[in-house]
């Protein structure tokens, strides 16, 4: 072991560098994707109360949704989000962003790779609450620009000139339904068809047609702003409750350790802002036990490129790292902002994924469970009872990543990186 603490590479025959695609989208670790469905189908059957229902009035709310089920009809990695306002008993607006990819094949060539599309799209929605105006089926409708972009370029396309990247414009049509299950949260599907306007690429200097239109499914839940009937917040609460809840958080990481051997680093992704801020995103499930304690489990995805030296980018490498947590929170101005302080130790899962032309032909192992640790801090702002944005910043350090690139180099190592995100907690049921 030398003086970094990284175990020492085995260095075997050495090759030519050879030139590397880089590839540019909010590609996330699949296994948080299932994790998400999981949760939200979950929430459904969780304690309702009686009084939730819609209401006839201007109501401003978040939503989140997971396309979790869409892989089976080829699209990928589907996840939308929006903003929008109920206007009164039947009409209503958002403006929603829905990120998708799909895979590009050409004939004779195959799979090519991924195109992927961000579609900002406004939509009109008309509801006709039911049953107490508890259940509420909704038609939508909207039109907004699209941006498309090609990416994870496959072994197809290895040497191939690919220029697939242009605006264009998307419509959307279709219709969903949710369920109130608190008095200001809903549980909703949705389904609808994403017309996306065609554009033009080449591929070896020749045009080719890129359509990524899809019908799009997804599920999560839609949190209102206000309350038909105002609580207090927790802390001013003679009964000081316990709560559980569910959160989201997306942001970035900064690596602040990258060598992961001699001769290997991690490095960001070419979607990196900036070339040094890697997106992230992270699922949350906690509970708070009184006035200043908690418990959360932080599940986050995160992603890197691996370099190694005189070959380039061989590929990435993906994290899921889950880690229960002890939350310490101390409430100001009667509980409307919370600051607190997060510590805990868990597991990371690295695995190596979308291997890159650099490392054509390399035989690459690295992956495997890790120990992980994260110490940080945030604070949240109450908009409601139930309802809280947040902002936090944490610091996490796994250990121990091994990699084996046959014939080239071996080794083991650690690598630590700074997380900042921005998130909203939903606050279910008090136990």
């Amino acid at each position: 072991m030398d003086q970094t603490g990284k175990t020492p590479p085995t260095r075997r025959a050495e090759s030519s560098k050879t030139t590397y695609t880089t590839r540019h989208s909010m590609r996330r670790t699949r296994s948080f994707s299932h994790l998400l469905g999981l949760i939200l189908l979950t929430l459904i059957t969780l304690p309702g109360r009686a009084r939730a229902e819609d209401a006839d009035r201007f109501r401003p709310y978040l939503r989140f949704h997971s396309g979790d089920v869409s892989p089976l009809w080829g699209v990928d990695d589907l996840w939308s989000f929006g903003v929008g306002a109920n206007f009164n008993q039947n009409w209503g607006g958002e403006v929603i962003l829905d990120f998708f990819e799909r895979e590009y094949e050409l004939s004779p060539y195959g799979t090519l790779g991924e195109v992927s599309a961000w579609n900002f799209v406004p939509e009109a929605r008309l509801r006709f609450p039911l049953l107490q105006d508890r259940l509420v089926p909704y038609v939508i409708a909207g039109i907004g620009p699209s941006f498309l972009q090609f990416n994870d370029r496959k072994k197809s396309g290895y040497g191939l000139d690919i220029d697939i990247e242009d605006m264009s414009f998307a419509v959307a049509a279709g219709a969903g339904v949710e369920y109130f299950i608190a008095d200001n949260v809903t549980f909703g599907l949705e389904g609808k068809y994403m017309w996306v306007n065609p554009i033009d690429g080449t591929v070896e200097g020749q045009t080719v047609d890129v359509d990524v239109s899809s019908a799009i499914f997804t599920f999560g839940l839609r949190v209102y702003f206000d309350e038909n009937q105002p609580r207090p917040l927790a802390t001013e609460d003679e009964r000081d409750p316990n709560r559980f809840y569910f959160g989201v958080r997306v942001g970035g990481s900064v690596r602040t350790d990258d060598e992961w051997t001699s001769g290997v680093s991690i490095v960001p992704e070419p979607s990196a802002l900036g070339g040094t801020v890697n997106q992230t995103g992270s699922l949350v499930l906690g509970a708070d036990f009184g006035e200043n304690w908690g418990i959360e489990l932080t599940a986050d995805s995160l992603e890197h490129s691996i370099r190694i030296e005189d070959y380039g980018t061989i590929g990435e490498y993906g994290m899921g790292v889950v880690i229960p947590q002890l939350r310490l929170r101390y409430p100001l101005q009667r509980g409307r902002w919370v600051p607190y302080f997060a510590t805990g130790v868990g597991i990371a899962y690295g695995e190596f994924n979308d291997g890159k032309e650099a490392g054509a032909g390399l035989k690459v192992d690295a992956s495997g469970f890790y120990p992980a640790l994260s110490v940080g801090g945030g604070i949240e702002y109450f908009v409601v009872r139930n309802f809280s944005l947040s902002a936090d910043a944490r610091w996490v350090y796994t250990w121990g990543h091994e990699i084996d690139v046959a014939d080239v180099v071996s080794g083991s190592g650690d690598f630590s990186m700074a997380l900042f995100s921005l998130g909203f907690r939903v606050y279910l049921f008090d136990f």
